[in-house]
């Protein structure tokens, strides 16, 4: 009778390993389906950002040294398996959301939600201390030229700014930043 219950147990422990093991390799797969700029792009409001020429022509989407970041690679925080699965399905949620509840076939309406956008993605990459940056860029190694460069990254390497607060207009089309971002970055706060 007690060797029946530690079988049980056994059954139940390793079927539960297996059905564990089998939940994160199709949700590692999933995630890796849905970074692609492919998937990205499929939705109609997207379309507008993969065929937008200051797009194309960023450095981060043409460059001399052939490297191509998705648009995952930037908006997907992959610091482990849990923030990248909880970024994909919220982020993806609310994505469709917005796509079945608002019609941004129309360029006007598309910019203005894109300025919206814009503002929410640069709270949340400072928020989350520009990982998404990092995980390609090293903050501690690049060698500014001009010394407001050097400044910044002198102030980036000792923690008291974030890769966003300088660098926000570097892929798509410009947006200014808020004032409540400005007064957010160090800078703003040097300035006062």
């Amino acid at each position: 009778m007690l060797r029946n219950r530690w079988l049980s147990f056994l059954a139940v422990l390793v079927g539960g390993g297996v059905l564990g093991a089998g939940a994160l390799i199709v949700s590692l797969e999933v995630n890796k389906a849905t970074s692609t700029d492919e998937f990205c792009t499929s939705c109609h409001s997207m379309k507008f950002v993969g065929n937008d020429p200051l797009f194309k022509k960023s450095a981060h989407r043409s460059n001399s040294a052939g490297v191509n970041p998705t648009c995952a690679d930037c908006h997907i925080p992959k610091t482990n398996w849990f923030v990248e699965t909880y970024t994909h399905v919220t982020s993806g949620a609310r994505d469709v959301y917005a796509e079945y509840t608002h019609d941004f076939s129309d360029p006007k309406a598309w910019e203005a939600h894109r300025v919206a956008l814009a503002h929410e993605v640069r709270d949340k990459m400072r928020t989350q201390d520009s990982v998404t940056c990092r995980s390609c860029h090293d903050g501690k190694t690049v060698q500014p030229t001009s010394e407001r460069g050097q400044a910044a990254h002198a102030l980036l390497r000792d923690g008291h700014m974030t890769c966003i607060d300088c660098h926000f207009n570097l892929v798509h089309a410009p947006v200014p930043p808020s004032l409540e971002f400005i007064r957010g970055s160090a800078l703003g706060a040097a300035a006062k």
